[in-house]
Parts: structure tokens; sequence; C-alpha cells
């Protein structure tokens, strides 16, 4: 049986609260993956024509993205997923992935990234770790 991470406490946040990353797009995280237990993590974000991201691999978390807003087209290895408003798409780790925001207007996302490794403490080193960990990010606490 897993023994619970010593100073974690449930929590809740209200909308638009969590740790907000400025990196091109705002991401506000509401559940991190460099927390003790190393969970999946939560974000929500807001993004536009644009502001796409090259096509990338992650080696060590899977990513899940559910479309609260606008239209988005994903990419994952030789597969297209042309999603809107409540459309959610799997990609798995290890394959080429991306997107492109087809709806004029901003797509808002939610992003859940899982880690793939058993046992991994602190973090398993995916893009959210990243960014927690950029010194660069303006970071504002949850509300």
């Amino acid at each position: 049986m897993d023994q619970p991470c010593p100073g974690i406490r449930p929590y809740a946040l209200g909308a638009g609260d969590g740790w907000t990353y400025r990196l091109g797009v705002d991401f506000t995280v509401k559940a991190g993956e460099t927390r003790c237990g190393g969970g999946a993590a939560f974000l929500e974000y807001v993004t536009r024509k644009g502001e796409e991201p090259e096509d990338h691999i992650h080696g060590t978390e899977d990513e899940m993205f559910y479309v609260l807003e606008g239209a988005i087209t994903f990419r994952c290895g030789e597969e297209y997923f042309a999603l809107q408003n409540g459309g959610f798409v799997f990609l798995p780790r290890g394959i080429a992935h991306g997107y492109t925001i087809t709806s004029d207007a901003p797509v808002r996302l939610i992003a859940v990234t899982s880690p793939t490794r058993e046992g991994s403490t602190g973090g398993w080193g995916g893009f959210v770790a990243d960014m927690e960990s950029e010194e660069a990010a303006v970071v504002e606490p949850a509300q």
C-alpha cells in the first residue's frame, strides 16, 4: 500500500484559480507534476491560431485533451482528429504529435498528463514539470 505524502492536503480551486505560467500561452495548472506522489497533472489554457506548437514527442507521459470551446485538429503519428466543443483525444507517449487550430475564435482546452513510469515521484520529466521549473515563467499562486 502506498504511503501518503507528508504535508499533502486536499484542495479545491475556483474558476480561473491555479498557478499560471506565462510562456507565450497562459497555462493555468490546477494539479502539477512535481508534487509528492507524481499523479496526473491537470491544466487549462486558451490558445489561438498562430500559437500552435511544433510537432513534438513526450517520452514519459501520455496526454489527454478535452475541448471546452473552439475547433482544433490534433495530429498523432499519421492520424488526425478533428474536434470541437466537448471533443476528447488521447495521445500516447513516444509518438510525434501537435495540433492546428481550425476555428477563428480562441480554443479553450483542458489538458491532462499522466506518468507512464511506475513508482514515479516528484515529477516525471513531463512538459508540466518543465513549466513548473522554468525560471522565466511568471507564476501566480492559487487564490
